[in-house]
């Protein structure tokens, strides 16, 4: 890990181009991918991996979120947007159903002229429909990931399996923390989609820093050197 947290220098941002969309949003991304890394790490530290099944998840969804970035180029700014526009839709929904639009009225409003915009200026995207995870990581490939995300879910949200964690299968012995404390091996893992997050990450900064260094950890762990190509229907870049 301390190898790839020393590719993150302090003039990082030099590397952005300001006027590449995916450079601008894949940033977010990337940044989103290193903060779970260090919750999987602090929880792992603590004896407490299970814990960190939501945060695996996040890092995975952001990691193929910025390979998607990488491959639909400046189109993924309107799509962003145009997902804004849904998230302001339900939210103010929700202000008005609650009866605390009154109450928010300026975020209301704000929400309103955003939606309005939106419509006005931004066509829908057929691509929209890869803002679902499960969407993007079908239409890559990536049939190991979709199972790890898939059993990781269970650990995620109230399950028969997760409450099974804290017991026996007899149901007489009882545990005050999981009997199996990690579930995956979490250094291992946040190395692995750490690399990931790179990999995809380099390719939208100007002159690909990364590219020899990451290739020597790819080759040390046994990692790919190269990013999963879209298999999907439809073209991540037509216009």
């Amino acid at each position: 890990m301390i190898h790839l947290e020393n590719l993150i220098t302090s003039d990082l941002h030099t590397h952005i181009d300001p006027m590449n969309r995916a450079a601008i949003i894949g940033w977010g991304l990337f940044f989103h991918v290193a903060h779970q890394v260090r919750a999987i790490l602090t929880l792992h530290k603590a004896g407490a991996c299970s814990a960190a099944s939501p945060n695996r998840r996040s890092a995975l969804e952001y990691a193929i979120t910025l390979r998607w970035c990488v491959d639909q180029g400046d189109r993924i700014g309107d799509i962003y947007n145009r997902k804004l526009r849904g998230d302001q839709i339900q939210l103010a929904k929700a202000l008005k159903a609650d009866g605390t639009k009154d109450r928010y009225m300026d975020a209301y409003e704000v929400m309103v002229q955003t939606v309005k915009t939106v419509n006005e200026t931004i066509a829908a995207d057929p691509n929209e429909k890869l803002v679902k995870i499960d969407n993007l990581i079908k239409g890559y490939g990536l049939t190991k990931e979709w199972s790890f995300y898939t059993v990781e879910s269970r650990f995620t949200h109230p399950t028969p399996t997760g409450v099974q964690m804290f017991f026996q299968d007899d149901g007489k012995t009882f545990h005050q923390m999981p009997i199996h404390e990690e579930v995956v091996p979490c250094r291992l893992y946040c190395l692995w989609i750490f690399h990931i997050a790179m990999l995809a990450f380099n390719e939208v900064l100007v002159g690909k820093p990364w590219t020899s260094e990451l290739e020597k950890i790819a080759k040390e762990y046994g990692f790919a050197t190269t990013l999963p190509q879209w298999q999907g229907p439809g073209d991540l870049h037509a216009q």
